[in-house]
């Protein structure tokens, strides 16, 4: 079972985001476009941010401690584009096209990742239901509580010597316009391919030397 402190937060969090009507068998919201918060929960106990937000075929990892936001798109070949973004320097750099699992971006949890777990137990129905999920591994163990029709990790929690990680859903929204403005926001903002980004870095790294031979 879910551990009583998150099945109420989860509870509560699907009650309150979700329309009344959302709570009938079947589940009418679209996954393709939403806004969620995550908290992550290291084994020494800090807290980190993390918000997903995803927008048909673009997907945002914002991580709000570090200012850094990775931008993924999903282009029609079926290639990732790849655009970090150091947000207190007012820069991004083009990194090189993936061909890595799309789902992986979209969800946080890749498809394959999900297909290695076992399903445990299911609850809740339309967009409220809820399915367990858990693996043994060597050393630990995996546990994850996934909504299936949204394709939104509820909770995540990785046990392992030393290395305990949760990662719990705050709070979600599937408004296109606030996904919208996360993407657009990033839009403004100056990119570089990242040979050169290595050329700028290889000039500042020559500078600095000579400065300090003067």
């Amino acid at each position: 079972m879910l551990p009583v402190r998150y099945r109420l937060v989860v509870t509560f969090l699907f009650a309150t985001c979700l329309p009344l009507s959302q709570s009938a068998i079947a589940c009418d919201l679209s996954p393709t476009t939403l806004t969620a918060r995550y908290a992550v929960i290291d084994d020494d106990g800090a807290e980190h941010a993390l918000v997903l937000v995803r927008d048909n075929n673009h997907s945002l990892h914002q991580r709000p401690d570090a200012h850094i936001t990775d931008h993924w798109r999903w282009l029609r070949d079926g290639n990732i584009r790849h655009t970090r973004y150091l947000e207190q320097f007012g820069r991004g750099a083009v990194l090189p096209t993936q061909t890595r699992d799309w789902s992986a971006k979209y969800q946080l949890l890749s498809d394959l990742a999900l297909a290695q777990l076992t399903l445990v137990e299911s609850s809740g129905d339309g967009c409220q239901r809820l399915e367990k999920y858990h693996r043994a591994l060597h050393p630990g163990s995996l546990t994850v509580w996934w909504n299936p029709d949204l394709k939104l990790v509820v909770l995540l929690d990785r046990r392992k010597p030393g290395a305990n990680t949760t990662m719990k859903l705050v709070d979600f929204d599937t408004d296109t316009a606030t996904a919208r403005a996360h993407i657009d926001r990033l839009h403004a903002i100056p990119t570089s391919d990242l040979d050169t980004v290595r050329r700028e870095a290889e000039f500042a790294k020559t500078l600095l030397d000579s400065l300090r031979q003067d």
